[in-house]
């Protein structure tokens, strides 16, 4: 029973620890590769972001600029596959320079329909300036990360140790079997003829201890006659 609790409470932790690395950031700013002529920021989308259609990918950007804006959206490797939208107007797939800074949280709504462009799945995140031909102009990032990455695939497979601490736990009741067994038994174990044997012998053990001095006097007498 003890071990079994342990054994669920050991699979809980780990679920626990596993969905913490599960949903970690996965920051691409290292990876962002400057093209030729200064125009474009690209890097691969990491493995585990899901990047189905209709799903969102959430960025998290971070740096300074002297730009008017910089924006973000997924494509394939050669760029002429956009799925996601990016407009200055709208503000969608992008951040604002301000002061020279620019942070923000930017979602990005993945369409393969081909409505945008792409019907494909991105395997590649974009990033440029405020319109197309523009260069970046002094920029640079700090923080370019995907929210809660590596997510989708690997944290659904590994809740089944969860799966397994509820069985284990419901095998527990079996366990109560045995104090149930153990007051079946008890009567079985203890005769009840066997009090009456017992408190039979008891005068019988009085009445020899009730002979002995009797006897030890009969012994002194005839002794005493003897002199």
């Amino acid at each position: 029973m003890t071990k079994k609790i342990l054994a669920a409470v050991v699979a809980v932790m780990m679920v626990m620890a596993l969905s913490v690395v599960a949903f970690a950031d996965v920051d691409v700013t290292a990876d962002l590769a400057l093209n030729g002529d200064g125009t474009v920021y690209s890097c691969a989308i990491p493995a585990g972001i899901d990047v189905s259609n209709g799903a969102t990918v959430t960025l998290h950007v971070k740096g300074t600029s002297n730009n008017e804006a910089i924006r973000f959206y997924l494509t394939d490797a050669s760029d002429n596959a956009r799925v996601t939208a990016c407009d200055v107007a709208t503000g969608d797939g992008c951040v604002t320079v301000a002061d020279g800074a620019f942070e923000g949280t930017i979602d990005l709504e993945i369409d393969t329909s081909g409505a945008i462009q792409g019907t494909a799945e991105p395997t590649t995140l974009i990033v440029k300036a405020q319109s197309w031909g523009v260069a970046f102009d002094n920029t640079t990032f700090e923080v370019v990360e995907f929210v809660g990455g590596d997510a989708a695939e690997e944290a659904p497979a590994e809740t089944e140790a969860e799966a397994d601490a509820p069985a284990e736990a419901e095998e527990a009741p079996a366990e109560t079997e045995a104090p149930a067994e153990a007051e079946a038994e008890a009567p079985a174990e203890a005769p009840a003829a066997e009090a009456p044997a017992e408190t039979a012998e008891a005068p019988a053990t009085g009445l020899a201890l009730a002979v002995i001095p009797a006897v030890m006097a009969l012994a002194v007498a005839a002794v005493s006659k003897k002199h």
